[in-house]
């Protein structure tokens, strides 16, 4: 073959709709976010997750984060957060920063385990393995309770004070958009992201039961 046949065969694949240079590896991403309300008032007791992603999608992202680790306080005889979302593999840290012994344990959940009775000052932790929600307590204080919401692709975001959640490096798509609520349990809408670079706004309010 001659060199000019070769150049042209080369620039006739660059182009080509459809060719290996483009839709296989299609990295088009945006953003999906909106404000959470029960009966009209903004809840933070919520996590946001965006469902239906490819495993091998989910996989790329999480490869490229560090080793996960988070937070539970225990402050004014209280977990915080109340709603703490991770990802699968993530080692909570539960911190006692009370004046008083605390025991954090879980049980028929994500993650069933028992750290055990511990001073002020003194942090103890738990690595989540199982994807689902583990409700935390104390058997001290029956009063304290929180919830640990383990997912297995990083979709996802607890909302703020304010309500509001914000997802980013969705995989351009057509998805299930999942809330959930210790108290209200699952409510689902559909969404979809059209272009590299769109921002979707999807809000939801969840009704009382």
């Amino acid at each position: 073959m001659s060199r000019r046949k070769i150049w042209m065969l080369i620039a006739a694949i660059s182009f080509w709709p459809g060719s290996l240079f483009g839709a296989s590896g299609d990295t088009s991403t945006g953003i999906i976010k909106g404000t959470i309300t029960i009966a009209g008032k903004p809840t933070q007791d919520v996590v946001v997750s965006v469902e239906g992603v490819a495993k091998e999608q989910a996989k790329a992202l999480l490869t490229s984060k560090k080793t996960n680790k988070a937070v539970m306080d225990q402050r004014n005889m209280k977990f915080m957060p109340h709603v703490l979302s991770v990802v699968l593999g993530t080692t909570v840290e539960f911190p006692n920063n009370d004046t008083m012994f605390h025991n954090v344990y879980s049980k028929g959940g994500a993650k069933d385990f028992d750290l055990g009775l511990y001073p002020s000052g003194k942090i103890r932790s738990a690595s989540f393995d199982q994807p689902g929600v583990a409700r935390i307590l104390c058997n001290v204080h029956p009063d304290m309770e929180a919830f640990v919401v383990v997912k297995e692709h990083p979709y996802f975001s607890a909302a703020d004070s304010r309500g509001n959640y914000q997802i980013k490096n969705v995989p351009v798509g057509k998805y299930r958009i999942q809330v959930w609520h210790p108290q209200l349990g699952t409510t689902e809408a559909p969404v979809d992201l059209v272009r590299d670079g769109e921002v979707v706004d999807l809000n939801v309010d969840l009704k009382k039961k």
